[in-house]
Order: C-alpha cells, then sequence, then structure tokens
C-alpha cells in the first residue's frame, strides 16, 4: 500500500509537488508555491480475521512560497481536495485503495529570512486496504 502514490496522483495535475524535498534547482522564491510530502508514520492494522492487509499512514504535506497569502490559500485548495477523500487510484493496471484520508493539523512552520520563503505543514492520516 503506498500513500505517497495516492498523494502524489490526487494532486499532481493542480501542484508543483516532489517527494521528501523540493529540488534545489527550483526557484522557491519566484511566487508560486511549492509542495513537498513525507510519509512520517505507517502503522499495520491487524485483526482476528486479518494480517497486515489495512495500514494507517501519517503524510506531511509542506507548502513553500514566498507569498505567504499563496502559501495559505494552497494549503487550503489541498485540504479541499485531501479532506475526507475516499476512492480508487489506479496507477499502471495496480489498484491503490484509499478508504479515507483525514486531515488531522496544520501548522505555520515560519519563515526563512535568508531564503524569504514561508512554510506551512500540513498533516493528513490516511487509511488504506489491499
Amino acid at each position: 500500500m503506498r500513500a505517497d502514490i495516492a498523494i502524489y496522483n490526487l494532486l499532481k495535475d493542480s501542484s508543483n509537488i516532489y517527494p521528501v524535498v523540493i529540488p534545489q534547482k527550483i526557484n522557491i522564491s519566484d511566487g508560486s508555491v511549492y509542495l513537498a510530502y513525507n510519509l512520517i508514520n505507517t502503522e499495520s492494522v491487524t485483526s482476528k480475521t486479518s494480517f497486515n492487509d489495512y495500514e494507517r499512514v501519517t503524510v506531511q504535506v509542506s507548502f513553500f512560497s514566498s507569498d505567504m497569502n499563496a502559501v495559505l490559500a494552497k494549503a487550503d485548495a489541498v485540504r479541499t481536495v485531501l479532506d475526507r477523500y475516499a476512492g480508487t487510484i489506479t496507477i499502471n493496471s495496480t489498484d491503490y485503495k484509499v478508504d479515507l484520508i483525514r486531515f488531522e493539523n496544520q501548522e505555520i512552520v515560519g519563515f526563512d529570512e535568508d531564503l524569504e520563503i514561508f512554510m506551512i505543514a500540513a498533516d493528513y492520516s490516511i487509511a488504506m486496504y489491499q
């Protein structure tokens, strides 16, 4: 089960999104909003009748921009897309079954004075099954 694939494919058409970090070649100070996503916790759920066929994953989506209003607006737009999403995402004939994505929290992490970049981090809990 790949929560990273679910997050990327739900956001790739409307966002500048990258796994883990924004590449160094990207000029973040151009006023656009850039996203990076990280899987920060994975928990396998086991029951009496099943073994490891269900996972809960916490994903952090980080937003970077030189424009504070743009970064806040993008964080809200992403929340609209992800929060309460449930469905199947098919990539190359492989189904990724998302039971539910739930918004957990959001924090304005700060401002990098050297780069003049604002950052927001938002956490989402994703339940996936095989």
